[in-house]
């Protein structure tokens, strides 16, 4: 369980920050998973034409920053309507909570919510394994202290 846990929010820091951060200043750490994403901000990317933030610390050449680039356009409009769905079932959910509903609807629409991050947080970590699959021996083990050490 502890493994999940850590391979969630380890794809959720990538995610959520890590492909967006291709156009970041600086390296933003999302909320944990398991909280309600209505209350995470969204950023606004900015185009630039280097990598900065984490990404600069890496010492990406031109070539991985494009592939970068392409695997979080590639996902982008996925990763919006997951993050969307979950938003739309999360606010159905306290809704049934706060009214009259049957238990049964309110669990049903709970295991909907559950089934929504999930699979928002599979398609996270296929992003995080596809940027890894780009990147040498040496920018995996920075890569990975720069995220725990955050």
């Amino acid at each position: 369980m502890l493994l999940r846990r850590v391979a969630t929010v380890v794809a959720a820091t990538i995610a959520l920050s890590g492909i967006s951060a291709v156009a970041l200043p600086t390296f933003v750490l999302p909320q944990a998973v398991g909280q309600s994403p209505t209350t995470a901000p969204t950023p606004r990317l900015k185009q630039s034409p280097a990598p900065s933030g984490w990404l600069q610390e890496l010492n990406l050449t031109p070539q991985q920053v494009q592939q970068i680039k392409a695997i979080r356009n590639q996902s982008k409009n996925q990763l919006s309507q997951q993050r969307q769905a979950v938003r739309q079932a999360q606010q159905d959910l306290e809704a049934l909570m706060a009214g009259s509903a049957s238990k049964d609807k309110v669990r049903d629409k709970y295991n909907q919510l559950k089934n929504l991050r999930q699979q928002l947080s599979d398609t996270q970590f296929e992003n995080t394994l596809a940027i890894r699959e780009i990147l040498n021996t040496e920018q995996r083990h920075k890569f990975t202290e720069l995220m725990y050490k955050k």
